[in-house]
């Protein structure tokens, strides 16, 4: 693949089955080592959208391909091994283990799924905690963690497994003002420093997160898009 080929595509997607929001007709393409956020009201489509392009549902008609394969024939099976190992997600909540530590709760998903070593998860484990600003709390219970600290611990474990794509919904939906700001200047610094594609759905705004690219939907449509990228090649 070339560096400007798409690394997501979304061909003339139709969803109507679960709202909030549908999608009528949409066509998308995301570059590689790119921030782009899906924006737009409750029912405007985004967060369908996004979930979509994650692999985690599934389009009425229309087509995703990821790195210019589809993903329509995949079985469950499939899907789940290829967002395992290529796709990070990062939820609204952040989803932690409460008796493990910030260290544990970020190797998890390299033993589970990616099959490191020893050696490679306390690596690679130790890269994106720094990252994240927490290598001084790495041995201590997220329990005892600030609130901002818990969705940082939860974006590491994101990154982990060096995905391709990182998925971002609702991203920072809880945080207050004044820490939502130093989160999302974290999640904005992903692509440049890990090489990584991040879409992202916020009610934040794209002013929060100084996207590369914003794709504002509106009742199942695109309505606007800040640097639009040619679908088909």
């Amino acid at each position: 693949m070339s560096p400007t080929s798409p690394l997501l595509r979304a061909d003339a997607l139709f969803h109507h089955r679960s709202p909030p929001g549908e999608l009528r007709g949409v066509s998308l393409a995301v570059e590689p080592g790119r921030f782009t956020l899906l924006s737009g009201g409750l029912d405007s489509g985004a967060g369908l959208l996004l979930r979509i392009l994650g692999l985690l549902e599934r389009p009425d008609a229309g087509e995703v391909w990821f790195d210019s394969q589809p993903a329509g024939p995949l079985d469950d099976a499939a899907r789940l091994d290829l967002r395992n190992h290529l796709f990070g997600f990062l939820f609204a909540e952040p989803f932690l283990l409460d008796s493990f530590s910030v260290a544990e709760n970020v190797a998890m998903p390299l033993f589970k799924i990616s099959g490191f070593d020893i050696e490679q998860a306390r690596a690679r484990t130790a890269e994106v905690l720094e990252f994240a600003g927490l290598s001084a709390v790495a041995d201590l219970g997220v329990a005892d963690l600030s609130p901002p600290d818990h969705h940082k611990v939860s974006l590491a474990r994101a990154l982990a497994i060096a995905p391709r794509v990182l998925i971002a919904e609702d991203a920072g939906l809880h945080l207050p003002a004044t820490d939502l700001r130093g989160f999302a200047g974290l999640l904005r610094s992903v692509p440049d420093q890990f090489g990584i594609s991040v879409i992202a759905t916020s009610p934040a705004g794209p002013k929060i997160f100084g996207a590369d690219r914003e794709v504002r939907l509106e009742h199942g449509v695109i309505v606007a898009d800040s640097q639009p990228i040619p679908v088909r090649a």
